[in-house]
């Protein structure tokens, strides 16, 4: 009887060391794997545990460099409203000497029919480009673009749309960017690209 009892504990010892390894393993598995409910929690030996650092501002705000050497990414839009006559943005900022690759978007509702431009014009010439868009007319989408005063423009583009431009920045100095459909701008529809 006692080689009975003896092979009864031993075997209950193992039953019980196999299922805490049983155990053991799947907890393990639940850890590595991030939770049983499916979530990413961090663990002692994930990367995402690890203290960061907080991300360096970059020089340039408002924009990103693309790639060593590549453009300058700047993103416009406008506002949503169709008699807001405003860009999301009143300033944008860009280093001398370097390509531009603008994304001009307008956000007003594509029903409303409401066109808008990115126009940058050289210091004191707003008045000037101004006038030339109402007098190319709207033929024209409210653009001179033969205008000696303009440095860029966008096309005139109706809502839900966007349009993509690259130039050159110009020389460092501060340029003002606005909207040549006719009373955009006096409704407030400007904005400066600092280039440093």
């Amino acid at each position: 009887m006692s080689k009975v009892l003896t092979r009864s504990v031993t075997q209950h010892s193992f039953l019980k060391v196999s299922g805490l390894l049983a155990a053991g393993c799947a907890l393990l598995l639940l850890v590595a794997c991030g939770g049983a409910s499916g979530s990413a929690q961090p663990t002692a030996t994930s990367p995402a545990s690890k203290p960061t650092q907080p991300a360096a501002a970059s020089p340039v705000s408002e924009s990103a460099q693309s790639a060593e050497g590549g453009p300058v990414l700047l993103a416009i839009g406008t506002a949503t409203g169709a008699t807001e006559f405003k860009y999301d943005k009143e300033t944008l900022e860009a280093p001398a000497g370097s390509k531009i690759k603008l994304k001009f978007s307008n956000n007003t509702n594509s029903n409303d029919e409401v066109g808008h431009n990115w126009v940058l014009v050289k210091p004191g010439q707003e008045d000037s480009v101004l006038a030339n868009g109402i007098a190319a007319g709207d033929d024209k989408d409210w653009l001179n673009v033969d205008d000696p005063g303009i440095i860029a423009h966008t096309r005139l583009i109706e809502g839900e749309q966007s349009d993509s431009i690259t130039f050159d920045a110009p020389a460092a100095g501060s340029y003002t960017y606005l909207c040549t459909f006719p009373d955009h701008y006096a409704g407030g529809m400007k904005g400066t690209l600092t280039i440093k």
